[in-house]
C-alpha cells in the first residue's frame, strides 16, 4: 500500500501486516403493488490497515508518526495498491477516518489506521 500528498510521488506505508480493501454499494428496495424496484447510491470504499512500528525510516516510505500527523492534520490523500503478480489494482483519494497505536507488553509496538475513499476507485492499471 503505498500513499501521495499530490497523487504523483507515492511511498509505501512501512512494515504492513494487513491491508484489507471494502467497498459497498448503499441498497434502496421498495416493494409496490407493480414489483420489487431497487435503487443504488453511490459506492463507498475504505481500507483498513495494520502494520508494526519502525524506528528505521527509508526516504520512500510513511511510518506511523505520519500516518498519526496526516490523520490528526485531516489531510487528503492518495492511495494506490498493485500487486505485481496479479491484475489487482485500486487507486483513489480520502482521508484516513481512523488510527490506533497496540501496546501489548513483550510485543511489538503496533498500529492501524482506516483509509476512507471519496469519489469512485480506479481498478483498471
Amino acid at each position: 500500500m503505498a500513499l501521495s500528498l499530490d497523487g504523483e510521488a507515492y511511498k509505501n506505508v512501512v512494515c504492513k501486516r494487513t491491508a484489507n480493501f471494502t467497498g459497498t454499494t448503499p441498497t434502496n428496495r421498495e416493494d409496490t403493488d407493480c414489483g420489487n424496484f431497487v435503487s443504488l447510491g453511490s459506492n463507498e470504499w475504505s481500507f483498513d490497515f495494520e502494520g508494526v512500528f519502525n524506528t528505521q525510516k527509508e526516504a520512500t516510505e510513511y511510518t506511523a508518526e505520519d500516518i498519526l500527523q496526516f490523520w490528526q492534520n485531516q489531510t487528503l490523500l492518495y492511495v494506490k495498491v498493485q500487486y505485481a503478480t496479479t491484475n489487482l489494482y485500486l487507486q483513489g483519494r480520502g482521508y484516513l477516518t481512523g488510527t490506533g497505536i497496540g501496546l501489548s507488553t513483550g510485543s511489538l509496538v503496533t498500529f492501524t489506521f482506516t483509509f476512507t475513499g471519496t469519489g469512485d476507485v480506479d481498478v483498471s492499471a
